[in-house]
């Protein structure tokens, strides 16, 4: 499996979330010609390339209600009162034998501070879901990953999506999703694969580590 085929599966679980998250009874229809479209960020931390068994990684996120549109850049949205917004993040091993990567949710334990992290029930073994927090002024994520095994690893975090606001047809909404770590470790992903990610989008999106 190539990171290409990652992201693909990624989109396709972001649109399973988008319409899985716009229910009747949330009052509110998407629309696939309408919608918006923002950008946020995310942080591991600490910033390392090496952990140990048992230590605890972050990956921190919140965002504005107050977002400036994509697609219409003279708009900006109240984006308050989401049905939901959140994505499937990718966790795999970096196998140096194969070159391949491998599914690794189940070498980690997981515990939510803000927001949730949580089972995908359509490819458990190397997604998890992420949701994230409403707050009075923001949406925010703060999880935290122990890993249990040793290895080499990369996590991808995910573009999100919403389904809408609560009450309003057509604004359902997709974020375009970046972490801002200056360090990414991406020698790691070339030297366990033979080769550098495929393009800045997964650069942008690909935390690599060691644990020992």
């Amino acid at each position: 499996m190539v990171i290409s085929i990652i992201r693909i599966g990624l989109l396709i679980t972001a649109i399973q979330f988008l319409l899985s998250s716009s229910c009747n009874k949330n009052k509110t229809r998407p629309c696939l010609n309408g919608g918006y479209s923002f950008a946020i960020t995310s942080e591991w931390n600490p910033q390392r390339e090496i952990y140990n068994l048992g230590d605890t990684l972050f990956l921190n996120s919140s965002f504005s209600k107050t977002l400036q549109d994509l697609i219409n850049t003279t708009l900006t949205v109240d984006y308050s009162n989401s049905v939901g917004i959140g994505g499937a993040a990718a966790l795999y091993e970096l196998d140096t034998l194969t070159h391949q990567v491998i599914g690794a949710t189940t070498k980690f334990k997981y515990y939510s501070d803000i927001g949730n992290i949580g089972e995908d029930v359509r490819i458990p073994s190397q997604n998890k879901s992420l949701i994230y927090a409403e707050q009075p002024l923001n949406y925010s994520l703060r999880i935290k990953i122990v890993p249990q095994q040793k290895g080499l690893f990369a996590f991808y975090i995910p573009n999100l999506s919403s389904g809408g606001l609560k009450g309003k047809n057509c604004t359902n909404a997709g974020f375009s999703n970046t972490l801002t770590n200056t360090n990414k470790n991406i020698n790691l992903f070339q030297y366990a694969l033979g080769r550098p990610p495929a393009s800045q989008f997964e650069i942008d999106r690909i935390y690599c580590f060691r644990v020992q």
